[in-house]
């Protein structure tokens, strides 16, 4: 063998090698955002996953809806027990105080 043949022997050696390697390091990497993408589905005993952060802030949203109603109701008259009506009768013996 000449050693140009064993020069170019042992360049395609290492060229498959590091073709090996690189396919390697890629599939190990896809396996390991497989892995972290299930876990974060699925949840971990310390972690909740998808479907359990999705119902806790459903029930978040509801008590912000609830709250949010709460404070709109006191923000129009309603007759006498509302904020506005507060403010308007404040206003109106202000308003007939300075006549």
């Amino acid at each position: 063998m000449s050693s140009i043949n064993i020069i170019l022997a042992v360049g395609g050696i290492a060229t498959a090698l590091a073709a090996i390697g690189y396919i390697l390091a890629k599939g190990f990497k896809f396996i390991q955002s497989a892995t972290r993408f299930m876990d974060d589905w699925y949840g971990t005993e310390e972690y909740p996953g998808v479907v359990e952060r999705l119902a806790h802030g459903n029930a978040r949203f509801d008590n912000i809806e609830k709250e949010i109603s709460i404070v709109k109701a006191e923000l129009f008259n309603n007759g006498g027990s509302s904020l506005r009506d507060s403010i308007d009768r404040i206003e109106e013996a202000v308003t007939k105080k300075n006549k």
